[in-house]
């Protein structure tokens, strides 16, 4: 039933889990992100939405945290993370969410760049070249993109 409260509005959701004792209240960011993570029954597109949101920000750094990313290739940790949820239509919303991933798996490995900002920038040009390649309406309306642009896109 919260799953299904979730799915609609998500913050009525999450105080009706409160109030039936299924979450901590005040509410425990890291108890959250594990129940965002692990509940099946939650759509994706619900959990991107309210992750995505400014104010929801402590809940997207403990929900990237759930992700243990030691050792793993930035474009297959960047795989596993965006199956976890479907990220929202807007370019604001999607850059903070690969900030967010960018940091943490900075954190866990920074081996072989130079600081998070070129983790963010390869893992955004990832998404880039990804929905360019695979996205409908990205092939009717360009060629799909040429080596040459997705190195200029790393470039800057």
């Amino acid at each position: 039933m919260g799953s299904d409260h979730f799915n609609t509005k998500p913050k009525r959701g999450i105080t009706f889990l409160q109030e039936n004792d299924i979450l901590q209240k005040p509410l425990n960011y890291d108890e959250l992100a594990l129940f965002l993570r692990e509940n099946p029954r939650l759509e994706k597109r619900m959990i991107g939405e309210y992750i995505s949101d400014r104010e929801n920000t402590d809940v997207l750094t403990a929900f990237v945290r759930q992700f243990n990313f030691v050792g793993v290739p930035i474009d297959e940790a960047l795989r596993v993370y965006l199956e976890a949820f479907r990220l929202p239509g807007e370019a604001p919303l999607i850059q903070r969410i690969i900030e967010h991933f960018a940091e943490h798996w900075y954190t866990s490995n920074q081996s072989p760049f130079v600081d998070v900002d070129a983790a963010f920038t390869l893992a955004y040009a990832i998404l880039m070249l990804n929905t360019d390649q695979h996205n409908p309406n990205s092939k009717r309306q360009n060629a799909p993109m040429r080596m040459e642009d997705f190195k200029k896109n790393l470039s800057g």
